[in-house]
């Protein structure tokens, strides 16, 4: 039985590998690692694509599920629903803003049995 990648990240690379072996190259040489000019263009294209005021730019998604909280308000005495099967990431940044994270699920038997 031929084996199915989920994701074929190999092929979607070789389809623009000399743009992004190019785009790589310019920020290790201009050690441009974080923030700089192509973050900010990164904003500026991603603002304009989605059709929105401001984009701001995170290092990663935890990253950005603590701030989009944090922005909301959320802290202390709060609780967010969450999934269970997600990544730690989602009950993770609950936790940190210090609110308590609480999982929900689609089947109403798992939801009346925590």
């Amino acid at each position: 039985m031929e084996k199915i990648p989920f994701v074929d990240l190999i092929a979607q690379y070789k389809n623009i590998k000399s743009k992004i072996d190019l785009a790589i190259n310019n920020v290790i040489e201009q050690t441009a690692f974080i923030g700089g000019k192509y973050v900010k263009q990164f904003e500026a294209d991603f603002e304009k694509e989605i059709g929105v005021n401001h984009v701001i730019a995170c290092a990663n998604g935890t990253d950005s599920l603590y701030i989009i909280m944090k922005s909301l308000g959320i802290g202390p005495g709060d609780e967010v629903m969450t999934v269970a099967n997600s990544w730690i990431s989602s009950s993770e940044t609950i936790s940190q803003t210090g609110a308590k994270p609480v999982f929900i699920d689609i089947e109403e038997q798992w939801m009346l049995a925590s």
